[in-house]
């Protein structure tokens, strides 16, 4: 694969020669992953759920373009560890994800990768066999996401916030909302419809993921409100009450906590009033991190 001479795969735009400096996300000119496994825990259209529990075949890369400070993965998007892959070694490890049984291929924190993620997807999609999931942070480009049209069959973005200001106070990044909305509407264009298998997975289409932060109900309104006059109520939603004080979060007191139930279930009401059909909630206790994978 080519290394990137001037890095501007996402709205930092750096411009950096990946081979001989490191940008914003400090991803070098090479893909680098830190961690693999058939995981159990996604929405169970992703990884299933009872009997029809097979996993979902993640595959964590290193580095991040956000430097999220309450970021439960930090030891891999910010603490860079990881290891060199070859196109060939990543071909690899997706058949042995999918020897083990995993419904899909589930490329986490790609963005810094998307150049390289094309070309090894044009080159090795066929063979893999298996649907992919882009699991990214929607903090990207909307050309990066018209280039994997027919490359990506599931989206799974992280629509973090509406409030820029908030944004930028916790993950270091300029107008997020205009790019992630930006991303997200390219994404329903590549897949128009959600397509499930019989097993009920899905093989076509977007799934909006949003974490939920202690005190800032007003922000996840606007996220839902927005959801529901541009992309429609039948939109798959994942409304994640996870979060809980990792990395530097315990140094703002605001978000120094877990989110309440109140707040939780008032954001469940509002789906539920109008009329969201197709929506992941999570139990409270899910805020803990046993649930994190030990990387």
């Amino acid at each position: 694969m080519k290394f990137i001479k001037k890095c501007r795969v996402c709205p930092f735009n750096c411009g950096v020669d990946r081979k001989t400096k490191l940008g914003v996300c400090q991803a070098p000119d090479y893909i680098e992953i830190s961690h693999s496994q058939i995981h159990f825990w996604e929405e169970p259209c992703i990884s299933g759920v009872g009997e029809k529990l097979g996993g979902s075949g993640t595959i964590f890369f290193s580095h991040c373009n956000l430097k999220c400070i309450f970021c439960q993965n930090y030891k891999i998007s910010q603490l860079n560890h990881g290891q060199k892959y070859s196109g060939e070694e990543l071909f690899k490890l997706c058949l042995r994800l999918k020897v083990g049984g995993s419904y899909n291929i589930n490329l986490v924190s790609p963005t810094s990768y998307s150049l390289y993620l094309k070309s090894f997807l044009e080159k090795y999609k066929n063979r893999i066999g298996l649907p992919i999931v882009w699991n990214s942070n929607a903090y990207e480009k909307e050309e990066t996401i018209k280039s994997l049209n027919g490359l990506v069959d599931v989206w799974l973005p992280d629509f973090k916030y509406y409030n820029d200001n908030l944004a930028l106070k916790y993950s270091k990044a300029k107008n997020y909302f205009q790019y992630a909305a930006s991303n997200i509407l390219q994404m329903r264009r590549c897949s128009p419809k959600d397509i499930f298998n019989k097993n009920g997975i899905m093989v076509k289409g977007l799934l909006v993921r949003h974490l939920v932060l202690p005190g800032q109900n007003e922000d996840s309104l606007k996220i839902l409100k927005w959801i529901k006059d541009n992309l429609g109520k039948n939109t798959t939603i994942s409304l994640m009450s996870q979060y809980y004080p990792a990395h530097h979060a315990r140094k703002y007191s605001e978000i120094n906590k877990k989110i309440a139930s109140q707040e939780y279930q008032i954001l469940i009401n509002w789906l539920s009033d109008n009329d969201f059909s197709n929506v992941f909630i999570q139990d409270i206790s899910s805020a803990n991190e046993a649930f994190t994978p030990n990387f």
